[in-house]
């Protein structure tokens, strides 16, 4: 445990925080919840203790998807850290925080608060976990951001870190890490050695953990099994039977894993897919089909929720089936996938509002802090105020006893004092009015920040509509065609189906960026009613899709948009040389 904790704190506080590491390792969150809350109502606790403890718990909250109470005890932690006497104690409330970002997807504030974590710690050897935990969170942002150069040098500075500390948990992430960038530089390039690279990373992760088992993260090792067996069946040269048996052979141990319920269960998806992936590679549809069935009844016995998992593995199921001609098993699968699918984006939208309500919260108290900083520059001001007039007035009393004859010069200073006063007096009823300006100012920003989060659920409300209308179409076609026993029109309709899915996604993510009233003000420049039709060909030709793309979402000919865009223009009474996509842009 060299260099995990802070050396100035309460030997208790640091064998707590060890065992959280272990329990981080176990992914054990509940079991370390409850240590903590029995660590914070120690007596004698430190501010540096508190700050440690309400930052660990800030981090597990957010493992947990917990946003708002992980957003609690990061603000707790840095509170305290304004007080703390080590940097560790400062620099672990940054982390907290960092992490807290990462989780609502700010990728600038993770920069931000790792940087200035990372200004507190120096290279004495001490406080190496939060650290290597800096720096991770550092790779992480600038790998989303595909900046190889920062990636290389933060996940170098990860691994210097590890091995200083010699931790095993640590390296083994770490050459994770590096195994990935080698494999992603080798599929821009495609050179080999960065393939071999990647390689021998993967088989570096391997031997820590059968070197010490124990301190080896059981979804760290699940990763690299899986990372394993994914490279056997994306870019090994080996024919398919020893790369399947090479795969397999990671597989079950990553499995021995998930079983013993040591590592998270959404990598069930990962092992059952690569296992159907082989199954199709072999043409053995039923076996590809039935290691997916496996994949869905594993993770539905777990008791968290993975709709977006299942979604994907059940649109799987469905091309399967289209590939073995049972179209009956297809239209369940598909009928299946598109339930999850609402449940996917119901599950998102609850996590969007804790993270709008998080963000609101952030805001907030960053204006009460604006505020309270203004008001205590008034009050030292007014302190200052306060003490120069009783000075004078002091002064003033001294002179009026020691003489008679320095009456009159006496009687001057004092209507320049009082003059002073006065002019004191208009300055505070001018901070005064400033600072009820700033209040109604910043009420006015909270008001703004609720409006904000009321037009994203309309949003997202209003393209989720659109999607599941869409799909509701589409199932009633299918339902038509099986009563009329047309099998091969069914087989059409799902190919274009899965072919136009890529779309509507992308058209869900243009619906959410609309102005909420923009059907409204189609409304009002109509010069005749608009149908439900007329609407939704409003909406695509404001999201600039071609004549192409409306057809095929629709199901009807190009030369059929052509004629109903002539008849809008008829309808909003434009004339013929007046462009209706440009109209349509026009109306937020």
């Amino acid at each position: 445990m060299t260099g995990r904790v802070n050396a100035q704190l309460n030997p208790a506080i640091q064998q707590d925080l060890a065992t959280l590491e272990i329990l981080r390792i176990k992914n054990q969150p509940e079991e370390a919840l409850e240590l903590i809350k029995r660590s914070v109502l120690r007596k004698g606790n430190s501010v540096d203790d508190m700050t440690y403890l309400y930052a660990s718990q800030s981090m597990i909250y957010g493992a947990m998807d917990s946003l708002l109470l992980s957003k609690k005890y990061a603000d707790l932690g840095l509170e305290y850290s304004t007080k703390a006497k080590s940097r560790g104690a400062k620099a672990i409330a940054y982390r907290a925080n960092a992490s807290l970002y990462r989780q609502l997807n700010l990728p600038d504030e993770v920069v931000k608060s790792a940087l200035e974590g990372l200004q507190f710690l120096d290279k004495s050897g001490k406080d190496l976990l939060t650290q290597y935990a800096l720096n991770y969170l550092l790779y992480g942002v600038y790998s989303r951001w595909n900046d190889e150069t920062k990636m290389n040098y933060y996940i170098r500075q990860c691994e210097k870190i590890a091995l200083m500390d010699n931790n095993d948990n640590s390296l083994v992430n770490v050459n994770n890490g590096i195994s990935s960038m080698f494999q992603a530089k080798y599929e821009n390039t495609r050179q080999k050695p960065l393939l071999d690279s990647s390689f021998h990373y993967l088989q570096k992760s391997f031997a820590l953990h059968k070197k010490n088992p124990g301190k080896i993260s059981p979804n760290s090792f699940v990763i690299t099994c899986v990372n394993f067996a994914n490279y056997y069946f994306e870019f090994s040269k080996e024919p398919l039977e020893e790369r399947k048996k090479q795969a397999f052979r990671y597989l079950s141990l990553a499995v021995q894993e998930l079983e013993n319920n040591h590592a998270a269960p959404d990598y069930w998806v990962n092992i059952y897919g690569i296992k159907s992936s082989f199954a199709e590679e072999e043409k053995n549809l039923p076996q590809a089909e039935q290691y997916l069935l496996q994949c869905i009844s594993q993770i539905q016995q777990d008791k968290k929720t993975f709709y977006k998992s299942e979604y994907t593995v059940y649109k799987h199921l469905a091309d399967i089936a289209v590939k073995k001609d049972d179209l009956k098993a297809a239209l369940n699968y598909q009928q299946i996938a598109e339930k999850l699918l609402k449940k996917t984006f119901d599950q998102q939208q609850i996590f969007n509002t804790q993270k709008l309500e998080v963000q609101y919260e952030t805001e907030k108290k960053n204006q009460q802090l604006k505020l309270l900083s203004q008001r205590a520059e008034f009050r030292k001001r007014q302190d200052y105020l306060y003490g120069g007039i009783v000075l004078a007035l002091m002064a003033g009393l001294g002179f009026m006893f020691r003489s008679y004859h320095f009456k009159l010069r006496y009687s001057i200073e004092r209507e320049k004092k009082l003059e002073q006063e006065k002019g004191e007096a208009e300055n505070r009823a001018t901070m005064q009015l400033k600072l009820e300006k700033e209040e109604q100012a910043r009420l006015k920003t909270e008001q703004e920040l609720l409006e904000l989060k009321r037009k994203q659920l309309e949003k997202e409300a209003l393209a989720n509509s659109l999607i599941i209308e869409h799909k509701n179409d589409m199932l009633q076609q299918i339902q038509s065609q099986l009563k009329d026993g047309n099998a091969g029109h069914i087989k059409k309709l799902l190919k274009e189906e899965m072919l136009l899915n890529a779309d509507f996604e992308e058209i869900k993510l243009q619906i959410q960026q609309l102005h909420p009233g923009f059907f409204n003000q189609l409304s009002e420049k109509a010069v005749q009613k608009l149908t439900p039709l007329d609407v939704k060909y409003c909406a695509y030709l404001h999201l600039q899709m071609t004549t192409k793309q409306i057809a095929q979402a629709l199901h009807v000919e190009p030369q059929s948009v052509r004629m109903f865009k002539y008849r809008l223009k008829q309808k909003f009474g434009l004339d013929k040389d007046t462009n209706l996509e440009e109209f349509l842009q026009a109306l937020f």
